[in-house]
């Protein structure tokens, strides 16, 4: 059951900087005085369901922490999470990844390959 925990906690984690990045699209103009930016944001859809999705995510790793260790846990979601969020700012948002880059991704998903062998 950690495991399901880890994993909804990476993809909601995913999904908040997706939608968090999405909310500074041309919607926020970093202009504004502090409070007037505040409500922009507030009043951001976006901006307000990658806030609620970070905050689930939390609560998630809250409860992987309490199940697996912290030496697996971490690494595997600091990982997914990295490459997850690249490979996908790639698709949705056309984020340039290098060759280097891309191997990079391989290089760290093998890791956690290696991280789980028993």
């Amino acid at each position: 059951m950690a495991y399901i925990f880890l994993g909804i906690s990476i993809v909601l984690t995913v999904i908040s900087q997706l939608l968090l990045k999405k909310s500074v699209f041309g919607v926020v103009d970093f202009s504004l005085p502090l409070g007037k930016l505040t409500i922009s944001f507030l009043k951001n859809p976006f901006f307000l369901a990658g806030v609620v999705s970070f905050g689930l995510a939390f609560i998630l790793w809250i409860l992987v922490l309490s199940k697996m260790k912290l030496s697996v846990a971490y690494p595997i979601s600091t990982a997914l999470n990295l490459s997850l969020v690249a490979i996908v700012s790639y698709v949705l948002f056309k984020e340039q990844l290098s060759p280097v880059q891309m191997s990079g991704i391989g290089i760290i998903i093998f890791g956690i390959f290696l991280l789980l062998w028993k």
